[in-house]
């Protein structure tokens, strides 16, 4: 039995692969990244660093139609929106099914999938997820109810940490004798995923575009504007976390 954990390099993530350290040997883990090439350079240096340090293996899904963000913005002519979240559905949900189809979790190999959703996250996650059990395994479709019957007879789910705060992240991390990413250090960085999320806050990004990374993303962004010729929006409120980048 594989025990696959989806980790961003954010905080909850990390904490599902040291739970799952804990119960299972190294050997049957695998550490999934959904890989953007939009990620913070800290985010992969530290991907690097929990990799050397738990000896787990660590692998990235592939979007072969466009390997980045920047790439897949070219490809569909224009940026993210609200009712539009290209990026998480093609870099993250069809990379993260295409990797379990090569892997042979559609066929007959078995896997549990320990996912970093807490229910303190945000509203809509506690709209969501509150009804489900930490402790409890579930099936696939329980938890994302369009998954494909093949997928689900093969891969359940677990929610280790759904009932944990932010402080108790934090603590279990450092009690594990890790060390977390940098990168909530900075401001703007409650959550670690694409840097920016080009649909979180206007006030978000603001703060983010004003750092070294963020102005070298800022001119990526100004060039594919001139390129496209579309003009990039950014919205005043959040336009939802997506599902999957910031576990």
């Amino acid at each position: 039995m594989d025990i696959i954990v989806p980790v961003s390099g954010g905080k909850d993530s990390t904490a599902c692969l040291l739970l799952a350290l804990e119960t299972h040997n190294k050997e049957d883990i695998i550490a999934v990244h959904n890989y953007t090439g939009w990620d913070h350079p800290k985010t992969y240096e530290y991907l690097d660093y929990l990799a050397e340090v738990s000896g787990v293996r660590f692998v990235n899904t592939k979007y072969v139609e466009a390997s980045s963000l920047s790439e897949l913005i070219r490809l569909r002519g224009g940026f993210p929106y609200a009712q539009g979240r290209f990026c998480t559905a093609e870099l993250k949900i069809t990379g993260m099914m295409r990797w379990f189809w090569n892997e042979g979790y559609y066929h007959d190999r078995k896997a549990e999938c320990w996912f970093g959703m807490r229910t303190k996250e945000s509203s809509n996650r506690a709209r969501k997820y509150g009804g489900l059990d930490q402790d409890s395994l579930h099936n696939y479709k329980e938890v994302f109810p369009r998954t494909a019957e093949k997928l689900a007879k093969n891969v359940s789910i677990r929610l280790p940490v759904l009932d944990w705060t932010k402080d108790q992240i934090f603590e279990y991390i450092e009690e594990r004798g890790y060390k977390y990413n940098t990168l909530y250090d900075e401001p703007g960085n409650k959550r670690v995923g694409c840097y920016p999320c080009m649909l979180s806050s206007r006030k978000v990004q603001e703060q983010v575009l004003d750092t070294e990374v963020g102005r070298e993303r800022l001119a990526i962004i100004k060039e594919l504007e001139v390129e496209l010729g579309v003009k990039y929006e950014m919205f005043d409120t959040d336009q939802g976390a997506c599902e999957v980048c910031n576990i």
